[in-house]
């Protein structure tokens, strides 16, 4: 056997120890600041200096994830506190004219646009038809309680007809119901990318579940108001 040879056998007998036995240099420490890996973009390292740099980008990532938490958490105290307080007001109203008000308002302070569509509504500018109610949940509700996101032109027709809409913008629409469908309620926004698919919808959820409380036991009006004030209020909000 050739002394190379000889060589490589030691070479692979003590890789194989090493593999066997991950735990050798625990005890002895001092050997890993004498040996050193060759690494084709930084040359020769030594396996601490490997370690702490791991250790490093690992302390990096998990930084950031917290301040991503953190930030996620003020944003939610902040929308809770706000829906909390629009849902308090909503409930305290005698008809329904005057939450769908309030809810205007409640968007138009948030820079947003609210939209409410029911299927019984013989009002035009509240009214959606059972057809493209089926037609919107069948394409983008699918089993779930919201959409998020842009929308065509032909999905915004199918419920916003009656509404200036913007075309570029991002949506958030969920739908009213209790034991049957009742319609739906959504917000648009300008920016395109204000609504999107990984956004929490828990408060909106919510907000959608006593709006349809709402609508199930309310009527429109019961304070003397005509009907005709009510839309030009609406839309007066919807247009802004």
């Amino acid at each position: 056997m050739s002394l190379s040879e000889a060589d490589a056998m030691t070479a692979e007998v003590v890789a194989q120890y090493l593999r066997d036995h991950p735990d050798f240099f625990k005890e002895r420490q001092e050997l890993t600041e004498l040996l050193s890996l060759p690494v084709r973009q930084e040359g020769a390292i030594s396996l601490v200096e490997i370690k702490l740099k791991r250790q490093r980008e690992k302390i990096s990532d998990l930084e950031e994830e917290i301040t991503e938490l953190m930030s996620i958490a003020t944003n939610n105290g902040q929308h809770f506190h706000q829906f909390m307080s629009l849902q308090e007001t909503i409930l305290k109203h005698h008809n329904l004219s005057q939450a769908v008000d309030s809810i205007n308002q409640f968007a138009q302070d948030l820079s947003l646009k609210a939209h409410i569509k029911l299927l019984n509504s013989d009002q035009p500018k509240y009214h959606i038809s059972m057809d493209n109610w089926q037609r919107f949940a069948t394409n983008h509700f699918n089993g779930k309680n919201v959409y998020l996101g842009r929308l065509k032109k032909a999905d915004r027709d199918l419920l916003f007809s009656h509404d200036r809409c913007p075309e570029l913008g991002s949506f958030v629409v969920l739908p009213l119901e209790k034991s049957e469908p009742l319609g739906v309620i959504a917000f648009s926004s300008n920016d395109g990318g204000h609504f999107q698919p990984n956004m929490d919808t828990l408060f909106l959820r919510h907000l959608a579940t006593v709006v349809s409380h709402l609508v199930s036991t309310l009527k429109w009006e019961n304070n003397g108001r005509n009907n005709n004030t009510l839309d030009n209020n609406v839309l007066n909000h919807t247009s802004a």
